[in-house]
């Protein structure tokens, strides 16, 4: 059996740019789970059989739309506190990187487009010495590109 090419959890991050020319993509410092959703949109139609009108109609998939969504939740970074404020509501460029150890791009790059923070969730735990957490949904607000890593 052949080993899965795999990538560990840290090198997988949600980077936030900051809007300037040119732009600097930083980590959501703190997020401890990161996702991203690549997601096709569809209507189901049925077709029936005009030979056989009786019979069951066969699914039809149209594709009316794609969009792209970031998740993550972790630990409350105060230092980006104003940061994820301000991108709160806001069309931003994020990034979702894939990345690998030092020496290594193979799979490696990220996916990045226009989205907006649409859930900022803050929280905590009083009792045990629990950290602030947060949780972020972050919605496409346009269209995202895949963009491989290059090599050094």
């Amino acid at each position: 059996m052949a080993q899965p090419d795999i990538v560990k959890g840290t090198y997988v991050d949600i980077l936030m740019g900051d809007g300037d020319g040119p732009e600097t993509f930083n980590p959501i410092c703190g997020l401890t789970t990161r996702s991203f959703t690549h997601q096709v949109n569809t209507n189901d139609t049925f077709v029936p059989d005009c030979a056989d009108p009786e019979d069951l109609p066969v699914r039809r998939v149209v594709q009316t739309g794609q969009q792209w969504d970031l998740s993550g939740d972790g630990l409350y970074n105060l230092a980006q506190g104003d940061d994820i404020r301000a991108a709160t509501g806001a069309t931003r460029n994020y990034r979702f990187r894939i990345a690998r150890p030092a020496g290594s791009i193979v799979g490696a790059g990220y996916w990045q487009g226009p989205a907006v923070i649409t859930n900022a969730q803050y929280g905590g735990n009083t009792g045990g010495g629990e950290f602030g957490s947060i949780s972020l949904s972050i919605a496409s607000d346009g269209e995202w590109t895949w963009v491989p890593a290059e090599a050094p």
